[in-house]
């Protein structure tokens, strides 16, 4: 008997404290709380704090208030300029209306899915006939805001504040950037090929000019060379011819000398006679010029 009343105090004392904590909730900064009473909203509560409940009766709904940022996923728009285009966005947005918020079943992933949603069908529409590739930042920006109102005023309706909205990135599918990449390439190895085209005419060019020149310059030398020869085989000749007029006979064996040099000194064979006169000089020396 002892036992069981102390086990109807411990009972007791858990249902008590099991009230006591199902009967408050507390709310922080970045918090609200939709209030059920019965399955039906009966409050809204927004200002960070410690609050009561009826256990059993009312059930608490916490919906984040907070400032969240996202980024979507590539959405595909028709291009003037090209096939399609894939743009990504940066959105910031909170719940402002926990109320609304919770009556579209809302939570912080599907807030996001539902903002990525309407940005796939609002974003087509916002960039129809324009290509973002080329407008101006002024036009891109207007482009943006309007986009952003329209989103803000469909988000609105379901407790959603859509605060800010940029363009990340602007981009081709997939699909196509293969195609795009391989008509960059082709693009790329036709200039090469003009230009090395260019470089071989313009070494053609350079080389035959070069030749020409080159020609020029030794049909130049060479005839310089046959005047300077010409005239000093003249004086030469002339100078011979004092020579040969003041003595004669030193002439004379002079000129032999000079034959038996050109002659000898080769590697010719001469097969002469002895009394050729070929040899009067060595055998007489200057004597043999008078005869």
């Amino acid at each position: 008997m002892k036992n069981w009343g102390w086990g109807a105090v411990t009972l007791a004392v858990v249902a008590v404290l099991f009230l006591v904590s199902s009967s408050f909730y507390v709310l922080h900064i970045g918090q609200a709380a939709v209030v059920l009473n019965l399955g039906h909203e009966s409050a809204v509560e927004q200002e960070p704090g410690l609050y009561f409940k009826w256990p059993f009766v009312q059930k608490i709904e916490i919906i984040d208030t907070r400032l969240r940022n996202g980024s979507s996923e590539p959405v595909t728009v028709p291009s003037a300029a090209h096939d399609r285009l894939e743009l990504s966005f940066f959105e910031q947005w909170r719940g402002t209306d926990p109320a609304r918020f919770y009556r579209h079943g809302l939570d912080a992933a599907l807030a996001e899915k539902r903002i990525d949603d309407l940005l796939k069908e609002k974003a087509a529409n916002a960039f129809r006939d324009a290509d973002p590739v080329r407008m101006t930042p002024v036009q891109l920006q207007r482009s943006l805001d309007g986009l952003k109102q329209e989103l803000a005023r469909t988000l609105q309706a379901e407790g959603i504040a859509l605060e800010g909205l940029q363009l990340l990135k602007v981009g081709l599918p997939q699909a196509q950037l293969h195609t795009v990449y391989s008509a960059m390439e082709q693009a790329t190895l036709d200039r090469a090929k003009a230009i090395e085209a260019s470089g071989k005419a313009k070494a053609t060019q350079i080389r035959d000019q070069a030749d020409a020149e080159k020609a020029q310059i030794l049909a130049e030398a060479y005839r310089k060379a046959q005047t300077i020869k010409g005239a000093a085989e003249s004086e030469a000749a002339g100078i011979y011819a004092a020579a040969s007029d003041k003595d004669p006979k030193f002439y004379a064996f002079y000129r032999s000398l000079e034959a038996y040099r050109q002659s000898l000194g080769s590697q010719d064979v001469l097969v002469l006679p002895a009394n050729s006169r070929f040899f009067d000089v060595l055998q007489h020396g200057m004597e043999s010029t008078s005869r």
